[in-house]
């Protein structure tokens, strides 16, 4: 054990002030390191400067240029997902727009059981979870229409959707993910209008979505994933304005910083365009898996992308079958993908397939939902 032993600390003379500017005390038994208490990021911060988000109890130190999130969070779980996997909504092979939504457990196999319904029915939405509430975000009734609401289950209780709020635009065909905190919900179809807006919501209290950002275009029918700190957004379908030019399938990804509202940023390219396809993630991976192409119809591609790392996607492996319009959800170490369309003639699959995210490979077979479906939604928490 050494000893350091100070007897006078000075500034630039004798008589000056030393500054320490994060509240670092000397003398007595403690060391004091302030921070700022707020709802909002500090307007001015310095390196090393602390601020604890009182909306989202997280905290964060100033690094870089940029707040970055610390806290106790194990290498290998997830905020976002969990053992319980649920799908949800979607069209029957009878064409019926259904309400239901079935859960398994993803560490086995093992078919699906009823959870519950939907406050109403609908296609095309989307889903995003901390470890105990799901939500359920915008889709397309019933009635033939986009609609704004968004709904919400505790996933270890099952039961039917409850009213959690709305998004600022109605919208189907959109995608959402979620660092554990906020759901994320990027573009859309609002007809006649493609979006291109990133909305938000904190998952842990009911109310309206709130705008984020933008995406750099207009995009559809897309898939996204996330880890604590970053989303990541593949585009799908995209043209250059709202209700006119060329629709193109896109192979462009953009990612957000979740805890500062901005703009999108490009990230890199997926393997190969396509729309209609699933994405899933654990702390350090995102996964997109099957797809549709106009050139090419239904994909089997898997791809993945380690998230903190911009940059083009990689070949993962195949699922068992070509399909698009599934879901995806996922615990720390498995990605499932459930429902879609598989072949010509619009006809739906029941197959659930996982993969092991952190080690590339084929999908493999784990169990069959209630009822063949596709373009339904899927996400994940914890079981109790």
């Amino acid at each position: 054990m050494s000893t350091i032993k100070v007897d006078e600390i000075f500034g630039d003379t004798d008589a000056s002030a030393v500054n320490f500017p994060n509240k670092f005390k000397v003398g007595g038994l403690s060391v004091e390191q302030g921070y700022t208490a707020s709802g909002s990021e500090p307007s001015s911060p310095s390196n090393g400067d602390y601020w604890w988000d009182t909306g989202n109890d997280k905290l964060y130190r100033y690094i870089d240029g940029g707040f970055k999130e610390l806290g106790l969070v194990g290498a290998t779980d997830i905020l976002w997902g969990g053992d319980r996997g649920l799908f949800a909504g979607g069209q029957t092979d009878s064409q019926a727009v259904t309400n239901t939504i079935d859960y398994m457990d993803i560490t086995s196999a093992g078919n699906s059981t009823d959870f519950g319904n939907l406050t109403v029915a609908k296609r095309y939405l989307s889903g995003a979870s901390n470890t105990s509430r799901g939500l359920v975000l915008g889709g397309y009734s019933n009635n033939a229409s986009g609609v704004n609401v968004i709904e919400y289950v505790t996933i270890a209780s099952p039961g039917n959707g409850t009213d959690f709020g709305d998004l600022n635009a109605q919208g189907y065909y959109v995608y959402s993910c979620s660092d554990g905190t906020k759901a994320f919900t990027f573009g859309g179809y609002s007809s006649p209008n493609i979006l291109n807006n990133i909305q938000q919501r904190v998952i842990a209290t009911t109310g309206n979505a709130s705008d984020f950002g933008n995406l750099s275009t207009y995009a559809y029918v897309g898939a996204s994933c996330s880890d604590t700190t970053r989303a990541v957004h593949a585009h799908g379908r995209t043209r250059t304005s709202p209700s006119s030019g060329t629709l193109a399938y896109s192979n462009t990804m953009e990612y957000i910083t979740t805890a500062n509202a901005g703009n999108a940023t490009d990230f890199g390219d997926t393997t190969t365009a396509r729309g209609e396809l699933a994405a899933c993630s654990d702390y350090t991976r995102g996964v997109f898996a099957g797809g549709y192409n106009n050139a090419v119809s239904r994909y089997d591609i898997i791809d993945y992308i380690t998230i903190q790392t911009t940059g083009n996607a990689t070949d993962f492996g195949d699922l068992i079958s070509d399909r698009y319009r599934l879901g995806g959800a996922s615990n720390k170490t498995r990605g499932v993908f459930g429902g879609g369309n598989t072949t010509s003639g619009n006809s739906k699959v029941n197959s659930v397939e996982y993969v092991t995210i952190q080690t590339p490979g084929n999908a493999t077979d784990l169990a069959d939902l209630s009822t063949s479906v596709q373009a339904l939604t899927a996400f994940a928490g914890n079981p109790s």
